[in-house]
Parts: structure tokens; sequence; C-alpha cells
């Protein structure tokens, strides 16, 4: 094994993007760690706020790309039920390096993840699609599972996001919603929410979602809804699609401080209350952020999710939409990261060979 790798990441504090290409050393496994080899990963929004605000309190040089599927290199001595050669699915720390390497697919790149956050790769699901699902996975899952309840009617705008189509799949496929609401701005983003499972799909540019809603629940509302597009109006929006004693949710830090620079005012908490809702956060950053709410069963509803995004998957219940392949580069990585930054622009996922042998099973 090398002793160090050319990572993909941020040198300066606030550097934003591009990236840079950074040499790091291979990390070591502590105790209840695993490190992996790693053979693909997928490009989250969280990766280009890192870089942007470094929100996080990192010293750089810090390598980013938390999703991570590969072969594991190492364990810590704590550590069981994975052993050297076995092919996982993990989530990186988020408080820790990622696994991006700026080899353009040819491989080199090492990180390590917590055992919790490591799961088995079922050989049927390929190491691109099992790189695609963690972070997005999770996000959905901690918003909806024991939150929605069979039968229920759901609402995800942005069902063609890279969170959303996989909570639209996981509502209507996975956690038996009785009807799965969602919305977007394209043509392919809508097609990707129909494809994903919804049952009605709306054009928010053209068409009043909230009147539509009603409508559709005989001007009851929506039990729950989902949101995940860190999009002040939108949130605005949803709120008003909620039932009388329903349940809004949120992923990220919320109304009114989507910018993490300043906090502004929001009318949802007061759209809300007029219908007795509950709001809800759902934040995956919580947990290595405030290392305290990482206690025993934190640790183990995350488990929970990364065994269900491979059973799922294995099961064809919810598969990630992978719109867009690319090498590991700091230009590839870069262009994809400002796609997202953006907006509009990606459809579901893209994902990052980062080996291209060991990817291909070579």
């Amino acid at each position: 094994m090398k002793q160090t790798f050319l990572g993909v990441g941020y040198t300066r504090d606030r550097a934003g993007l591009p990236l840079e290409a950074v040499r790091v050393p291979v990390p070591r496994p502590t105790a209840d760690e695993v490190l992996i080899r790693v053979a693909a990963s997928s490009l989250n929004p969280l990766e280009y706020k890192l870089a942007d605000l470094n929100f996080m309190g990192r010293t750089p040089p810090v390598v980013l790309g938390f999703d991570l599927a590969g072969v594991v290199a190492g364990v810590g001595r704590d550590v069981e039920g994975v052993a050297v050669g076995d092919e996982v699915a993990a989530m990186a720390g988020l408080n820790g390096d990622g696994g991006w390497a700026a080899t353009g697919g040819d491989g080199g790149s090492y990180a390590v993840a917590p055992r919790f956050l490591t799961v088995h790769k079922p050989p049927s699901v390929s190491f691109r699609d099992a790189a695609a699902l963690p972070m997005c996975f999770l996000s959905a899952f901690a918003g909806l599972y024991g939150a929605v309840q069979a039968g229920a009617t759901v609402y995800v705008p942005g069902g063609g996001g890279g969170v959303g189509h996989l909570a639209v799949q996981m509502a209507a496929r996975a956690l038996d919603a009785g009807m799965v609401i969602s919305s977007g701005g394209r043509p392919q983003s809508i097609g990707l929410a129909r494809q994903s499972g919804a049952h009605f799909v709306f054009d928010y540019k053209r068409d009043d979602v909230a009147v539509e809603i009603a409508e559709l629940t005989h001007g009851r509302g929506v039990d729950l809804v989902f949101d995940a597009t860190y999009n002040e109006q939108s949130f605005a929006e949803t709120a008003k699609t909620v039932r009388r004693g329903g349940t809004w949710i949120v992923l990220g830090v919320g109304p009114g401080r989507t910018t993490r620079l300043a906090e502004t005012h929001s009318p949802v908490d007061a759209i809300l209350a007029e219908r007795g809702a509950r709001h809800v956060n759902v934040n995956l950053l919580r947990y290595f952020s405030e290392p305290a709410m990482l206690d025993g069963e934190a640790r183990g509803f995350l488990q929970r999710g990364m065994d269900l995004a491979m059973e799922w998957a294995t099961k064809g219940l919810v598969v990630p939409h992978v719109s867009q392949t690319v090498d590991s580069t700091v230009e590839a990585i870069s262009t994809g990261l400002l796609s997202l930054k953006e907006g509009g622009g990606a459809l579901g996922k893209i994902a990052v060979i980062v080996d291209r042998d060991l990817a291909a099973g070579t």
C-alpha cells in the first residue's frame, strides 16, 4: 500500500471552487474505523458548501468525497463483521476527509469510514451505484423512515434531485405511502420523479402546486412534506400544502438560514403554526458537528439506513439514477460541483470513478 496519494479538496480556508489537488498521507483507521481503497464516489452539495465556507472548522488541506464504495484495505482493532478484501459501501465521517483522488480514474485513493457507516456491497449492486447512495439515501431515510405511515399522502418537492428521487422511491415503494406527489421545473426532472414512483408530478413554474394538492386531497392537504430543496421560496410554498396536524420535514439548516451566513425572516413557522403542524429538521451534519448526538441509538439508526440502502437497491425498491459519470479529476469534479451549486443542471446523481480497474472488478 502506498504511503500518500493525490487527493481532491481545498487547501485554503473558504477557497471555494475550483478545488485543488493536494498530496495527503493514506489515513490510518482508529479503533472503530475501516480503511477503504476507493473505487467510486459521487457528488453532493455538502462538498461545495464545505469548500466555500469550511463551516466544520477544519484545518486545510481537506480532501472531499464522502460517498465511498470500494474494498476494505484495513480495519481498526475493535472492528468486527468486515475484513480486508471485502467489497463495501460507506460514508466517511463528515468531520473528516473523503476519498476523491486527482488521478483521472487511475486509482490510488484511500479513505476511512466509521464501522457503523460501512456495509457490505451486494454483488448485484455496482461500485458506481453503491457510491451514489450513502449521503443522499441517509438524508431521505432520516426524514422518512418511521415518519411515513402506510397509506399516507406524501409530498416530495424536487423529485428529480439527488435526495428527492430517492425520497420519492422510498416513500412510494419501500414505506407504502398511499399517494406520493412531487414537483420539478424541467421536463427531465419531472420525468425522473414520475419514473421514481410519484403518482402526481407538477411543474412548479407553471402550476400552482398548493392549489393542485388541495384539489387532489379534497382540501385536506398532505400528511407529510419532505423538502430537500434548500430553497426559501420552496419552503414557504410547501408549508402551505401540509394538512392540519401534519408534518413538515426539511433537510439541512432550514427556513431563514439557507445561506448559512445570515439569518433572514421566514414565514414557514407561522404557516405551520396556523395548521398545528410539526416542523422537523433533518441534518446529518449535526451528528458530526455535535458528537454528543452520535450515541448508540443514533449509530444504530444510521447503520440500519446503510443496511437498507443496499437491501432496497438489491430489490429494486430504491435505486440511484446516475445521469452522469465522471473521472476523478480536479477539473471534472469541480465542474460537476459547480452544476450542483448553480442548480437545475444535474439530474439525480453524478458519480465519480476513482479507480477504473477496481470499479470494473479487474
